[in-house]
């Protein structure tokens, strides 16, 4: 199936952007409401319980096999440097043979940037586009990972600490008790 170009006008009343290069088409959607569900709904043979899932704060990673498409749905840690708190945030992903279609809160930083990095220079766009969707995909889990490893990281010498001070005999902080 080959992605419907997208409007200018549908772009300025929906939180959605494309680019398309040499037959392959990348949707971005940031922050999806039912307005780009139901663009898609309209566009694309989806299955309406994969566009509620890209909705849903909280939804199982995963990965749903159909004729001509796959939908995923990964989850990354983020990291909020004032309220020095750890979260989740959801990226999903649906990926046919001519597009690849990410839908996110836009939290992620790699990802918001490798767009506009294949937004604006060619280079980009011939080397994430020109090997599939499946390459480009690829390539966006691949550098999510990379900006997560730190995060990871951090997360585990945190609790080797609490393991070595619970083990030790130490007294923890009352939240870490409860």
């Amino acid at each position: 199936m080959t992605a419907p170009k997208v409007k200018e006008k549908t772009r300025q009343e929906l939180h959605l952007e494309s680019i398309t290069w040499s037959g392959l088409t990348w949707i971005n959607i940031e922050q999806p409401t039912e307005q780009e569900t139901e663009y898609l709904a309209q566009h694309y043979p989806f299955h309406p319980l994969d566009l509620d899932d890209c909705l849903s704060r909280i939804q199982r990673p995963k990965i749903d096999e159909y004729k001509g498409y796959l939908f995923l749905v990964f989850h990354f840690p983020v990291f909020d440097k004032e309220a020095r708190v750890t979260t989740s945030s959801q990226v999903s992903a649906f990926i046919g043979e001519k597009y690849l279609i990410t839908l996110h809160k836009g939290d992620l930083k790699p990802l918001v940037k490798l767009f506009r990095e294949c937004q604006i220079d060619e280079g980009s766009r011939e080397f994430y586009f020109s090997q599939g969707s499946g390459h480009l995909l690829y390539r966006i889990v691949d550098r999510l990972v990379d900006y997560c490893l730190p995060i990871v990281n951090k997360i585990g010498e945190s609790i080797e600490l609490t393991e070595d001070n619970i083990f030790a005999g130490r007294r923890l902080p009352r939240a870490i008790e409860d």
